[in-house]
């Protein structure tokens, strides 16, 4: 649970210096919306890295472009991968509507 705290906190300092360095100043609207943007691709990515670790996914993979069969500890990892991900996304969607509350 560290990591996607972590990497949630450090992709949100990166999106406040950016926005300082970039514009001079940081907007709080612009910040609330590149949150909420990065949150929601991170939300997407999450729950496609979970959904190809799924059997089926992998046999149509196996059957239409003939990849190998994911392993059980293949299929394990990227369900956790998955799940940190989505943690994380919905950690900065989160801090994107508390701004957007404030």
């Amino acid at each position: 649970m560290t990591k996607p705290v972590l990497a949630t906190i450090i992709i949100s300092s990166v999106d406040t210096l950016v926005l300082l360095i970039g514009f001079g100043f940081i907007s709080r609207y612009t910040l609330i919306l590149v949150l909420l943007l990065e949150g929601g691709i991170g939300l997407i990515s999450g729950v496609g890295i979970a959904l190809s670790s799924t059997p089926s996914i992998s046999k149509i993979g196996h059957a239409t472009i003939g990849t190998a069969a994911w392993s059980k500890e293949a299929e394990k990892n990227a369900e956790r991968v998955g799940f940190k991900w989505i943690i994380t996304a919905s950690l900065l969607v989160v801090i994107g509507f508390a701004l957007s509350i404030v």
